[in-house]
């Protein structure tokens, strides 16, 4: 995907056969733009105060069928914009219902969060988690549903899944820079190799004292500086584990992110440790170097 996710991804599909509801959806997560101010308004007049929470603007897009929502998901997430969260009912005569609908999803999508709407109860709960597993990417919705409900899952689960995508970016910039850190490093070792190997077949003259320890002075400085760079993002992604674990997370996700976060933390110490070793050397050999 070419997205970088530099903005919040707040895009909703809604998947329901009944138009009306659709329009639900619509007036709930779409309010009119003077909402805010006639709130306001009343409650000068009245003495009233708004029950609902400041309003997120999200990017609805709706199909009344579950083949249409799939081939909404598959041409998202193709062009780099997937979508967060998706309601989808329960029943959709007479096409795919609900469960095969949302297996269909996660077969284009696996990173994208369910809202389960039923008034019906033709899929026991026993069955809906035979079918999909064990999942922390799906809730259910009971018809008919209130409008407190709806707000409530769409900010949170559109935060989980942008809070998820961090992370998930900060882990593979943390891989990258150490790929190409353990590039340059290799690079340095074979340039080494070559010093000794010339040394051995007489190719080049013995270094002298001065060269072998520039060398050195090499080496301790790339260390140093790789260690620092490393460093930064490691921080950064303690810093992102931390805040995955004060939101909602299933006993499952959270002690994933609990053995993230311990791991992080291990190594962030270790290559700090490391970082204050290479800077102590160099101090050490500025100050032999002065007397």
């Amino acid at each position: 995907m070419n997205s970088t996710y530099a903005t919040d991804n707040r895009r909703i599909l809604v998947i329901d056969d009944n138009v009306s509801i659709h329009e639900d959806f619509r007036k709930v997560l779409l309010p009119p733009k003077d909402a805010d101010s006639l709130g306001q308004a009343r409650a000068a007049l009245f003495g009233e105060v708004p029950t609902l929470p400041p309003q997120v603007e999200y990017e609805l897009k709706f199909a009344s069928q579950g083949r249409e929502g799939f081939d909404l998901a598959q041409a998202a997430h193709q062009r780099g914009a997937p979508y967060a969260v998706a309601f989808v009912d329960m029943r959709m005569p007479p096409g795919w219902d609900g469960l095969e609908t949302v297996e269909h999803l996660w077969h284009v999508d696996p990173d994208l969060h369910i809202v389960i709407c039923s008034a019906y109860s033709d899929h026991p709960w026993e069955e809906v988690s035979r079918r999909i597993g064990e999942t922390d990417k799906v809730l259910v919705l009971l018809k008919p549903f209130n409008s407190i409900e709806v707000i409530q899952l769409a900010n949170a689960l559109t935060k989980k899944w942008n809070l998820a995508r961090a992370v998930k970016l900060q882990i593979d910039s943390l891989a990258f820079s150490v790929s190409q850190r353990t590039v340059e490093l290799q690079a340095a070792n074979a340039r080494l190799q070559a010093h000794v190997d010339a040394r051995t077949l007489d190719i080049v003259p013995t270094p002298s004292k001065n060269e072998l320890e520039e060398i050195c002075r090499q080496k301790e400085e790339f260390l140093a500086i790789m260690s620092h760079e490393i460093l930064t993002p490691m921080n950064e992604l303690v810093s992102k584990v931390s805040l995955l674990l004060d939101s909602s997370l299933s006993s499952g996700q959270r002690e994933h992110a609990m053995t993230l976060q311990r791991c992080a933390q291990d190594l962030s110490s270790l290559i700090n440790d490391m970082h204050q070793f290479m800077v102590g050397r160099k101090q050490e050999s500025q100050t032999r170097g002065g007397t």
